[in-house]
């Protein structure tokens, strides 16, 4: 029983502090985008979602994970710091994802 009230207490608490995120409009990286970039000379895709769809092994990164924040907001063609370089993060695409995370 103290488990399951750990648990309801927990889910409440995300239900109270849950945001609603904006639908993106592919222009710039944000939640619900997929975005190509290259780091460290290598071409890399992810996706940024919420910290309960986050799953980094599928490319599934959330909001608050520093490369992601690095990423939010960046369009295509922009060069954006990362790992204490200035021009650390190469965006090249931005595409609103069409499913959301675990369809």
């Amino acid at each position: 029983i103290a488990a399951a009230r750990r648990d309801l207490r927990y889910w409440q608490t995300r239900q109270i502090t849950a945001e609603l995120q904006p639908v993106p409009d592919g222009g710039t990286a944000a939640v619900g985008t997929t975005v190509t970039f290259t780091l460290n000379g290598k071409q890399r895709a992810l996706s940024i979602v919420g910290d309960d769809e986050a799953d980094p092994a599928h490319g599934l990164v959330s909001f608050s994970a520093p490369l992601a924040r690095a990423l939010i907001g960046a369009a295509p063609g922009d060069i954006v710091p990362f790992g204490g370089k200035d021009d650390g993060i190469e965006v090249l695409s931005v595409v609103v994802s069409r499913d959301p995370p675990g369809k």
